[in-house]
């Protein structure tokens, strides 16, 4: 935990109100984003934001042992997400939900072939099982250290290299077979094109 963390931990463990805004402000991002990839659709992932909030500050004085603010929360979030999946089945949710394209720019197809590289991969994460999506999703797209990951997932730092290895795997031969599907395409569409 950097000093900057320390400094917002005394303040909370301390009552400071003004604290719990910053601490919301600085991981609001992280916690809703997680929560979507884990499932939650927006109204759930922003309820289910608020809960680990309201816990995190129940819970403040036991942050001590935490690698890290946001694992600590990303740690409630998920343990949120799976009591709420417990209760009501929660549909899952394309990680493209609400992605806008592009306003057209000199560089457009450029940009376009760059979202929709984008949208694969999202696509393709979220095909993976759930624990796999999970550790990818917390490791790339929340920029935990494996240590991190182990710590919110309750598993050894080795186990979430082993599912990072298994998930890019399972994500590199998706790729390649969807990008061997676009070329077969593309040859198709030349070949009736020059008729």
């Amino acid at each position: 935990m950097g000093i900057g963390e320390r400094w917002l931990v005394w303040r909370l463990t301390h009552g400071d109100r003004e604290a719990c805004r910053d601490l919301i402000r600085d991981h609001h991002q992280a916690v809703y984003g997680y929560l979507r990839r884990l499932g939650a659709d927006g109204g759930l992932a922003e309820d289910l934001s608020q809960e680990t909030y309201a816990r995190a500050w129940s819970r403040i004085h036991g942050l001590r042992q935490a690698v890290s603010l946001r694992s600590w929360l990303l740690t409630i979030a998920r343990n949120e997400f799976f009591q709420q999946v417990r209760r009501p089945r929660v549909e899952s949710t394309s990680a493209t939900e609400g992605i806008e394209p592009e306003d057209p720019a000199p560089d457009a197809l450029r940009a376009l072939e760059a979202r929709e590289g984008e949208v694969r991969l999202h696509e393709a994460v979220d095909g993976l099982e759930p624990v796999l999506r999970e550790t990818v999703a917390l490791h790339y797209f929340q920029d935990l250290s494996l240590k991190e990951v182990g710590v919110v997932m309750g598993v050894p730092a080795g186990t979430v290299k082993s599912r990072l290895n298994r998930a890019l795997g399972v994500l590199r031969g998706v790729l390649e077979d969807e990008e061997k599907s676009h070329e077969g395409t593309r040859a198709c569409q030349a070949s009736a094109d020059s008729l």
